[in-house]
């Protein structure tokens, strides 16, 4: 049953990630519980990011999807290091200012946009140091690195009552490819792993460290986000394990 909730997840987020990384999501369902054993296992996590940016006039939260693989390794009854790999992890801001496109047409329908939004889209690597509060909260903290994969401006507007236009256009800033953050995570087993089944809630508060606009010459734009995922290890521990 836990496998069949766990491909039911990959499929949900395959139409947001690339085929590659999906098929490494695959990877872990179908052999993650191979190698698990209590000391060292894999998990699946899927959830949303409340995501802003700061620096940018008027700006408000924009929200996407985040998905990833996490390894959990413990070093003893109270602590665990969790490195994770997101390969998907949607950020930005909504309510941006509209850069013209240059065409004149185009410009008039969508000036002034009904919503506009900042998406950037980042691969991010954190690794957590975890610290048991009980059998079921941990708290957790540590650094996070992420690498921008993509960036795109979004802008609606309504042209006739019923006809909505969007228009997409590729970001005219320069971003940084790499950002670094610091994590801090609350975590609550609502399920704990038995006989192959467990199921953890987490919130996690990211901040940036690092200036995400190339060649800036004012005030530091960074990142900083609030993520509310679960995740589905792949660990077997019998009833009478500790």
């Amino acid at each position: 049953m836990k496998k069949w909730t766990l491909l039911l997840a990959v499929v949900m987020t395959a139409a947001y990630a690339p085929p590659a990384r999906s098929q490494a999501a695959l990877l872990v369902l179908l052999f993650g519980d191979k190698v698990a054993s209590e000391n060292f296992y894999f998990s699946l996590k899927v959830g949303a990011n409340v995501a802003d940016v700061s620096g940018v006039d008027g700006g408000s939260v924009a929200t996407g999807l985040n998905f990833g693989l996490l390894g959990t390794i413990k070093i003893s009854d109270k602590f665990s290091l969790v490195p994770e790999f997101a390969p998907l992890s949607r950020k930005g801001v909504k309510n941006i200012p509209y850069l013209p496109s240059g065409i004149a047409e185009l410009d008039n329908l969508i000036t002034p946009p009904s919503a506009s939004q900042m998406a950037l889209n980042y691969i991010d690597i954190p690794v957590i140091a975890k610290y048991q509060l009980g059998d079921r909260l941990s708290i957790g903290t540590g650094p996070q690195f992420g690498i921008l994969t993509s960036s795109s401006n979004t802008y609606d507007n309504a042209v006739q009552p019923d006809d909505e236009l969007r228009y997409t256009q590729g970001s005219q800033l320069s971003w940084n490819k790499f950002d670094v953050g610091w994590a801090f995570e609350l975590n609550y087993s609502l399920w704990q792993a038995r006989e192959g089944r467990g199921l953890n809630l987490h919130a996690r508060y990211t901040r940036g460290l690092t200036d995400i606009l190339k060649d800036n010459p004012g005030d530091a734009v960074s990142n900083s986000v609030f993520q509310f995922f679960v995740s589905l290890p792949f660990i077997e521990i019998a009833e009478n394990g500790s």
